[in-house]
């Protein structure tokens, strides 16, 4: 009885997609429209050169090299690093190719997944800086405090998970063909990691035009209900990231402290559209979708704390041109390095049995 409930709501839910999809055609073609433009001008190009850089590192097996520097804590700190530089969902790419490989366990990828997720470095700075914020200054401060949350998340999921890096032979009960890694030479490497960056391109198109769609019904019902625009495009960062920051900031008043916090918040929890392709690299292993959503949730409202602080110490004017800020371009590539470093080492030491 209750798996044929299940059946009622889901088939339900369907219905009711497809009848906003008539209703709404003429917005939602607009939508479509417009989410394609944003991804060919600024998602796309930030993130092409990470995603293809990654696919190589992954298929010419650089956790090999990587664990004869850092021993046996070599594979986390190669996802890890992965998710810092690389961005989602190539943090997730990498675990489960570490775990389809028999080289971590369960456990350790599930410790992985709840910080070596996060947002590429130049779409931070650059896509929404520059491109959105119209300042660089304030991406790299957004970036910062995003790195700050993920490496407390590490922190606190080692703590509370007792985390002890596993390398052992067959460590997890996933069996699939690839096992053995053939040899395989740069050219086609090459050519397989173009293959696979478009691949993961189009599922990330994907998932933001969904999403995307999702919120441009709910925010003409909403204005329809008269609700604030501060409420309304405050949840669309919830729903996608690139859209929900522009939407945010140009449609609410909060004042530029609380908005760069909101925005903080947006960037690290990420929204569901790019938890959904995060979780569709890893749903194999398995790991439970939960388990996602209350890292992210949490790495978000520690970003947003941190970035509000960072502004209030910086004593910054609430405007866009930034000239009162203390700190250059080096001192902020300065620390950038530092705080990459300091996860490396630390996540060494933590990791050591």
């Amino acid at each position: 009885m209750i798996k044929f409930n299940k059946k009622i709501v889901k088939y339900i839910l369907l219905l009711l997609c497809l009848l906003c999809i008539f209703i709404f055609q003429k917005s939602n073609y607009q939508c479509i429209k417009n989410t394609i433009t944003v991804f060919l001008e600024s998602v796309m190009p930030s993130l092409f050169p990470f995603i293809l850089f990654t696919n190589i590192l992954i298929l010419c097996d650089i956790s090999k090299v990587i664990n004869k520097i850092f021993k046996k804590n070599g594979n986390i700190i190669y996802a890890g690093i992965i998710g810092f530089l690389c961005g989602y969902p190539m943090g997730a790419k990498a675990t489960y190719t570490l775990y389809s490989q028999n080289k971590i366990s369960k456990k350790t990828a599930n410790f992985l997944m709840s910080f070596a997720n996060n947002c590429n470095p130049i779409f931070i700075i650059s896509t929404i800086g520059l491109c959105v914020l119209d300042n660089m200054y304030i991406g790299i401060l957004l970036l910062i405090s995003h790195y700050i949350a993920a490496f407390i998340i590490c922190i606190i999921n080692f703590a509370h998970n007792d985390i002890i890096h596993e390398i052992q032979e067959n460590s997890n009960s996933f069996k699939e063909n690839n096992n053995k890694i053939l040899h395989k030479s740069m050219f086609e490497s090459i050519d397989l990691s173009i293959k696979s960056t478009f691949i993961t391109l189009g599922n990330i198109l994907g998932f933001i035009i969904i999403f995307n769609l999702a919120f441009s019904i709910l925010e003409t019902i909403l204005i329809r209900l008269n609700v604030s625009p501060n409420i309304i495009y405050t949840l669309s960062g919830l729903f996608e990231v690139t859209n929900g920051t522009k939407l945010f900031y140009l449609n609410t008043n909060l004042g530029f402290n609380i908005s760069m916090a909101i925005i903080s918040f947006m960037l690290s929890f990420s929204g569901f559209s790019i938890i959904f392709q995060i979780y569709s690299c890893i749903y194999k292993i398995p790991i439970k979708l939960w388990h996602l959503v209350k890292n992210k949730l949490l790495q978000g409202i520690l970003s947003g704390i941190i970035t509000y602080i960072l502004l209030n110490i910086l004593n910054n004017s609430n405007n866009l041109n930034f000239n009162m800020i203390t700190f250059n371009t080096t001192s902020y590539f300065i620390i950038l390095v530092s705080l990459l470093f300091t996860f490396v080492f630390t996540l060494k030491k933590v990791t050591r049995k």
